[in-house]
């Protein structure tokens, strides 16, 4: 049985008549034009929230902005979504949320970096002078290697096997077998390599994610979400590594 509801079929997320854009919504359409994409400015929030339950991702209460990508057999759609939870406690919780489908995708996993909330907004704000993060990143590596020999120090195999990926993200899936199927070692290299810091749940037939960057909606970060979210499904949907393959980290096995 699946963890998720699968989204309805078909949806359509073509501009509404008679609205008239703003200048920056301007900007995108000419940008997304140039591109052959499709720009939104009222997406369909029934068909995001379909989505749910998601396993570490808030359901948006809102969505406002939407980009509309294909790239062969896939299709991506970047909107900018918001939690009513963080928006209640006086938070920003705004968040560019990216969703893919395709029929490549075959197996159930959610990942979540372990980046704790200091951290997450002090990524998320602009940087104090007065307060340098040195300290936060010394414990940041103190917290790794902690959790490195009290989860693997004993022999305890971790949820997929890999202690250097589960050093750096929770991992929800409902075996190991689909875990390992649905974080091919190419994906977790490319998150680790990268410095990837956020959320990514995968399902058969799509992903979303998100990141704890700022939530920039403008054409340079656009581009710069659909390059890593183009490498995040080409390593998704390599083939899975044989049973006795090593895995991506040297206590793996």
């Amino acid at each position: 049985m699946s963890l998720y509801p699968p989204p309805p079929p078909g949806w359509d997320s073509r501009l509404l008549a008679g609205r008239t854009a703003d200048e920056s919504d301007d900007a995108l359409h000419a940008w997304a034009s140039t591109r052959g994409y499709e720009f939104n400015p009222r997406p369909d929030l029934a068909w995001y929230q379909s989505w749910a339950p998601f396993v570490f991702l808030f359901t948006p209460a809102r969505v406002v902005r939407e980009v509309r990508a294909s790239f062969g057999d896939a299709t991506a759609m970047i909107v900018l979504a918001h939690n009513a939870d963080e928006e209640r406690a006086g938070e920003n919780g705004r968040y560019v949320v990216s969703f893919l489908l395709s029929p490549r995708l075959h197996y159930r996993c959610a990942i979540r970096s372990r980046l704790q909330k200091d951290a997450i907004d002090e990524m998320r704000t602009a940087i104090n002078p007065k307060k340098t993060p040195r300290s936060l990143g010394r414990w940041r590596w103190r917290e790794r290697d902690q959790f490195l020999r009290r989860t693997y120090g004993r022999g305890v195999r971790g949820v997929i096997g890999d202690a250097i990926f589960e050093a750096h993200c929770e991992i929800a899936t409902p075996s190991r077998e689909e875990g390992l199927a649905a974080l091919p070692v190419p994906l977790r290299q490319w998150l680790i390599t990268t410095g990837w810091r956020g959320i990514l749940e995968l399902r058969p037939g799509g992903l979303v994610s998100t990141t704890y960057a700022p939530p920039l909606f403008d054409a340079a970060s656009l581009d710069a979400t659909l390059h890593h979210l183009g490498h995040v499904y080409n390593a998704a949907t390599r083939s899975p590594e044989p049973e006795g393959a090593p895995s991506s980290g040297p206590y793996a096995r």
